[in-house]
């Protein structure tokens, strides 16, 4: 496996850190273990941190994967925080677009103080 992912909580946020490298082939993999994490933890604030992750998916394998996630539909109640680097600004920004028209929410950012505020406001 060229990937790995832990987590942490940091008190009502789940920090879900990915690792290794991205490429289509473990794209699948890395998101059910993803959903096994979350799901598994009963947390309902989700910051997913991808900034050590080496790579990035196409536009086209991002726009796939999205909308063949493994758990459909997403589960309610769940805010997920994206954290991404500033040199990957547009990557994070088609991200949060293709995801949203898949009716999946999440918000990108590249300011991790900022995520946390987001993910911990009413």
């Amino acid at each position: 496996m060229d990937f790995d992912i832990t987590s942490a909580l940091d008190g009502d946020v789940l920090i879900v850190t990915f690792t290794g490298r991205s490429t289509e082939k473990n794209a699948r993999a890395m998101m059910k273990r993803y959903f096994e994490i979350v799901l598994g933890s009963g947390t309902k604030k989700v910051l997913a941190d991808i900034r050590p992750l080496q790579g990035r998916l196409s536009t086209g394998e991002t726009y796939f994967l999205v909308r063949d996630l493994p758990v459909k539909p997403t589960p309610a109640g769940i805010r997920t925080a994206v954290l991404e680097t500033k040199e990957k600004r547009e990557y994070a920004a088609f991200l949060e677009t293709t995801s949203d028209n898949a009716g999946v929410f999440l918000k990108c950012f590249v300011d991790r103080e900022e995520a946390l505020a987001w993910l911990r406001a009413p």
